[in-house]
């Protein structure tokens, strides 16, 4: 009878356990679905009822597209310190994961008033040079058997959370190909994904969606089931983790120009594909109407994630046509930015987004070249750009330009920043920075220095930068 009396009290006190975590969710804003070919934000349709007006005067719907970006560097960390150095910020000659996040988290606002409604993020990164033939770091949000590294975890969570916030969709990857090797077997990556997908749903994010790895079809995997042929198990196993009566939208990447097996397409709830590589925009659009003509394919989106070539191929360009980002709009397909540091551009701080360490605003002109044509297409407001110009004299000024201001902005302040540090703040915007206020001790070395705007539009405050530029000046005198 005591044994009896125990279970039953066992019973009740691990059932109200469950029912009270289940109550005790975070209550959240944003939830994305999918109806067809559209992806819905809170039941709505993105961008409901609009359409893109090209300068040519055709016509093109955009309603339900996901226009996106690749920023999965967001959570990154190197945990080999043979090579974790190497990552170093410029101003401080340290690298730090958690400024790295902190930084990411600032600029989300500047993205989405631009129309950016979503992003891709990965929880073993990307190559930090763009492409990689090998990896020597360690960047994983997975131990050897699947379970998953706090520190990465808390990172990723801040992410979503503010994302939530904000009304954006994250694309978030499970693995990269230079990084599965870390996972001891196959049962290690069965492991992660239950573990990975279990966790968004106890967390209670509703607005993730799944991409199990990035390119399956590259033939760099370790894994066999993280390969082209057998990676819809891992799609399909994703899709059946549940909490709380909710389960995850599911999908895949193959490498660019890649059209997606007829297994994944059927076992996906969205389409993913890969532009980088294709350099007639045409294909683009092929591409599209191939896998709409499978045999296997319902209705249900396609999103372009990864495409760097409009400014790779000096053919293309940034205007309303002639390049992937058109092509895609043309062929109702979202589209995804993958901007990288080139060789060439290894010291230059301010180029690329998956090149570590990030500058994740709009620093460059090639960032800037891609938020203005998606703010066309999408109708956005856009933010303003900040720029800075320095005298040909040493030391004399600094010039402060910016361009796009919005209509109804109300500034919060405007601040000078040297070497990580604010060293000054205004409650208006100033033109011109007199170099003998700035504090002497930054100004008697090399040092770096950037300008920031916080302002307020739509009751949503947003903060945006000016590039970060190593002094002039120095060694020749300073300021």
């Amino acid at each position: 009878m005591k044994i009896r009396f125990a279970l039953f009290y066992i019973s009740i006190f691990l059932n109200f356990n469950s029912l009270s975590s289940g109550f005790a969710q975070t209550e959240r804003k944003t939830a994305v679905s999918i109806e067809g070919e559209k992806f819905h934000i809170n039941g709505k349709p993105i961008f409901e009822g609009r359409v893109w007006n090209t300068a040519e005067g055709e016509a093109f719907p955009i309603e339900g597209l996901l226009f996106n970006s690749r920023m999965v560097q967001g959570v990154f960390d190197d945990l080999n310190k043979d090579t974790r150095g190497q990552w170093a910020y410029p101003d401080t000659q340290e690298w730090d994961p958690d400024r790295n996040t902190d930084e990411f988290i600032q600029a989300m606002p500047a993205w989405y008033a631009h129309g950016l409604m979503g992003f891709t993020l990965n929880l073993q990164g990307g190559c930090p040079f763009g492409y990689c033939n090998n990896f020597p770091w360690d960047n994983s949000a997975f131990n050897p058997d699947g379970s998953l590294r706090d520190s990465f975890m808390h990172r990723t969570a801040r992410i979503l959370d503010r994302a939530d916030e904000l009304g954006m969709v994250v694309i978030l990857g499970l693995f990269y190909f230079g990084e599965d090797q870390n996972l001891k077997d196959e049962r290690a990556v069965k492991n992660a994904v239950r573990n990975a997908v279990t966790w968004v749903l106890e967390k209670g994010y509703s607005n993730v969606i799944i991409e199990i790895n990035n390119e399956c079809s590259v033939g760099a995997y370790d894994h066999d089931i993280l390969k082209c042929d057998r990676v819809p198990e891992l799609i399909m196993l994703a899709k059946e983790q549940e909490k709380y009566g909710r389960s995850l939208y599911v999908s895949t990447s193959l490498a660019g120009g890649h059209v997606p097996t007829d297994k994944i397409v059927e076992a996906s709830d969205f389409i993913l594909i890969h532009g980088n590589g294709v350099d007639d925009p045409n294909r683009i659009a092929e591409i599209s109407e191939e896998i709409r003509r499978k045999n296997v394919y319902s209705p249900k989106p396609l999103v372009n994630n990864e495409d760097d070539i409009p400014w790779r191929n000096p053919n293309q360009g940034w205007e309303d046509q002639g390049n992937n980002f058109a092509a895609s709009v043309r062929s109702y397909t979202g589209w995804g930015f993958f901007d990288f540091r080139l060789p060439e551009e290894n010291e230059l701080y301010n180029q690329g987004y998956q090149s570590i360490p990030v500058n994740w605003q709009l620093s460059s002109d090639r960032k800037r070249d891609f938020f203005k044509l998606l703010a066309e297409i999408t109708g956005s407001e856009g933010t303003p750009y900040l720029d800075l110009k320095f005298s040909e004299k040493i030391g004399e000024s600094i010039q402060v330009e910016m361009e796009n201001v919005p209509g109804a902005m109300v500034i919060q302040s405007f601040e000078v920043i040297i070497n990580n540090q604010v060293v000054a703040t205004y409650s208006e915007l100033t033109k011109e920075l007199s170099t003998k206020n700035l504090e002497n001790e930054f100004l008697s070395s090399t040092h770096w220095i950037k300008v920031r705007l916080i302002y307020m539009t739509k009751g949503q405050e947003v903060m945006v930068e000016s590039p970060y530029y190593k002094n002039p000046w120095w060694p020749y005198g300073g300021f």
